[in-house]
């Protein structure tokens, strides 16, 4: 029998406390320095299921504020990248993509991935949240993601944005939620969709360029058997000329010129993509101490002497 972790109700708390003050601003201004400290701490370790849970909770009551003519959610992405550093600094001494452990850039990952999820779950069992509310939701969401972009696997995401980064934690996730056969297209799914095109298309690299969000989505088959169901449901609702559909055809086509054109140096990039292939991760190898031997040379010698010095004792 399998042992079921319990829900920490202490714990989902303390981090629900943690985002809604950083989502919506609100710090203790006579100890703003222990707050950023409390929340750099509670963000080195982030794999309990409590974590997304409350993130994903802050996220969906975004509605409240959403609602309000006059409330504009402030970008979170400095914020978060900020956090981050600290934390990263505070548990290994150093924020250097390279020295910093695999569990502690999977965790984020992690997060970015269940907290998407369980939106999308929440989201279709809130009938009276509306489109807007979703949308400010699923930005945060990407602001949070690029905020977090140099705290994941692939070191090159770095210099990349939000929605590439929350691509690829999906696409490397262990549980496929957007699987074609497992998938529900609902309202949020397609909400979520067109935001994610409109990030997309919003960037100026269009080409196949392996490190560009434009490419990831290009060549992943998760990401495009996802937004193809999203698509279905939405011309059969009648909507027409979104960003989903608009996205659709700028990738297909990027895919025509990359075969038309084959002795193109980015044709290799769509070669990849053809085979649904994702970049490798690059293999950590961890620098150990090692005492310095000495030669077979100095050894010999030694015994040498060594050999002598009996000589010379036992000597009449």
């Amino acid at each position: 029998m399998q042992n079921v972790a319990t829900f920490s109700e202490e714990r989902y708390e303390l981090y629900y406390q943690m985002f809604s003050g950083l989502v919506h601003g609100r710090d203790d201004n006579d100890g703003a320095a222990n707050v950023e400290l409390t929340r750099a701490n509670l963000l080195i370790d982030v794999r309990w299921p409590e974590v997304s849970r409350a993130l994903a909770d802050t996220m969906c009551a975004l509605n409240e504020f959403s609602t309000s003519p006059c409330y504009n959610l402030r970008p979170l992405a400095s914020d978060v990248a900020r956090l981050a550093h600290k934390a990263a600094t505070i548990a290994f001494g150093t924020c250097r993509h390279e020295c910093i452990p695999s569990w502690f850039l999977q965790n984020c990952e992690c997060l970015l991935a269940a907290t998407l999820h369980k939106m999308l779950v929440q989201f279709a069992t809130r009938s009276t949240l509306t489109e807007t509310a979703m949308q400010s939701a699923f930005s945060a969401l990407l602001d949070i993601a690029e905020g977090l972009r140099g705290f994941v696997g692939l070191h090159y995401l770095a210099e990349s944005t939000g929605v590439h980064v929350l691509m690829s934690a999906v696409a490397n996730s262990r549980y496929d939620f957007l699987a074609k056969e497992g998938v529900v297209v609902r309202h949020a799914e397609r909400v979520f969709a067109d935001v994610l095109a409109e990030r997309i298309l919003a960037e100026p690299n269009r080409v196949l360029d392996a490190r560009s969000a434009f490419c990831f989505f290009a060549r992943s088959e998760r990401w495009q058997e996802f937004t193809e169901a999203c698509l279905d449901y939405d011309w059969l609702t009648g909507r027409e000329g979104d960003h989903l559909a608009q996205l659709s055809v700028v990738v297909g086509i990027a895919t025509r010129n990359a075969s038309a054109h084959p002795n193109n140096p980015r044709g290799s990039v769509h070669l990849c993509s053809a085979l649904n292939t994702s970049p490798e991760r690059p293999v950590r190898t961890l620098s150990l101490p090692r005492t310095p031997t000495k030669s077979t040379r100095a050894r010999i010698a030694k015994r040498h002497r060594r050999v002598t010095r009996m000589l010379v004792v036992d000597a009449p």
